[in-house]
């Protein structure tokens, strides 16, 4: 009988553990280069992504400011460079712009500016009582005081008065469009003082009465955001992971007519009422970052900035990645 008989050298080889040692080394390498090619994508990928962000975040923020900075001196239906009343409590276009704080060097500065907020409110009397109706979602606190703009285009005052608490509005002819009626009282004018005339006021479905607001801007730490520096907006936070605010103030030197040359001034040098008076241009910088470290190493680079005495903001040694967003914003309602 004829038999396959096996030999050692025809029977099948494992690896030798040397063999197996330079394999899994081999391996490794592979694996390593792998990872390293991953985590370089992942990072590349992190940085795009957040720099995609931080030039949106940029523009919205942008829009943001020149929607708030160009109503600055609305008084409704009134011309821009039409002065108020004798004994208002302020007169436009002159206090449209508050006192401005300068930062020391590059150091943030805050911006004031007041303007009449557009609502829904009709004056409906004067005397003996000054009555006011509202539209829906236009309200007041009960014994607060308010600054009011009342004008016919024709004229402007601007005085402060206590609110009363509401009522309903029982007229059916406005009663749908205007359901809160109010009480206005104690009105003062300049220095807490008499109130403006407005018996010489019109006060016909086309006479507006409005309310004046007052913003001021300022960076400062969100303690809501990790205390990350966020611009405010009074007391509320605007835009996260805002750096710097720069502001300077633009003077047509032919005033409104063609020719002229815009001079620039900072808080610092708009020193006077009459330079106050004639502000018509913003140009504003902001300095954002992204909310996370994402670079690779530390920032070097500076920053061009809206800033008289150095237009170089030094570079932040962080990794995040930061932009310089910078825009002149044409204040529509200035003479």
């Amino acid at each position: 009988m004829n038999g396959i008989i096996l030999t050692p050298r025809g029977r099948q080889q494992g690896l030798s553990l040397i063999e197996l040692m330079v394999t899994l080394l081999l391996s490794s390498f592979l694996l390593l280069g792998i990872l390293q090619l991953f985590i370089n994508s992942n990072t590349t990928d992190r940085a795009n992504s957040a720099l995609a962000r931080l030039q949106e975040n940029g523009r919205i923020a942008l829009d943001m400011v020149k929607r708030d900075f160009r109503r600055t001196g609305y008084q409704g239906c009134a011309s821009p460079d039409m002065e108020s009343l004798e004994r208002s409590s302020r007169t436009f276009p002159l206090d449209a712009m508050g006192d401005q704080v300068e930062g020391a060097g590059t150091d943030n500065d805050t911006l004031l500016v007041r303007h009449a907020a557009p609502a829904r409110i009709r004056l409906v009397e004067t005397f003996p009582d000054t009555t006011i109706i509202t539209g829906p979602g236009v309200g007041f606190t009960a014994g607060e005081r308010y600054e009011f703009v009342l004008t016919d285009c024709e004229a402007v005052a601007i005085f402060t008065a206590d609110v009363s608490a509401p009522s309903d509005n029982a007229d059916p002819a406005t009663e749908v469009e205007f359901p809160n009626k109010y009480s206005i009282s104690n009105l003062k004018g300049f220095n807490n003082g008499p109130a403006p005339d407005l018996s010489t006021m019109a006060t016909t479905e086309h006479t507006e009465f409005l309310r004046i607001t007052e913003h001021q801007y300022a960076v400062r730490d969100d303690p809501t955001n990790n205390n990350r520096p966020t611009l405010y907006k009074g007391d509320d936070p605007m835009i996260a992971d805002v750096d710097n605010f720069q502001v300077l103030y633009g003077i047509d030197s032919n005033g409104n007519e063609p020719g002229g040359t815009i001079n620039w001034y900072n808080g610092d040098t708009l020193n006077t009422e009459d330079l106050r008076s004639q502000v018509s241009r913003l140009q504003i910088s902001l300095v954002m970052s992204s909310p996370d470290e994402v670079a690779d190493q530390a920032n070097t680079q500076a920053f061009t900035i809206a800033n008289l005495a150095s237009n170089q903001l030094n570079a932040i040694a962080d990794r995040r990645l930061r932009r310089a967003f910078n825009t002149v914003i044409d204040v529509r309602n200035r003479p």
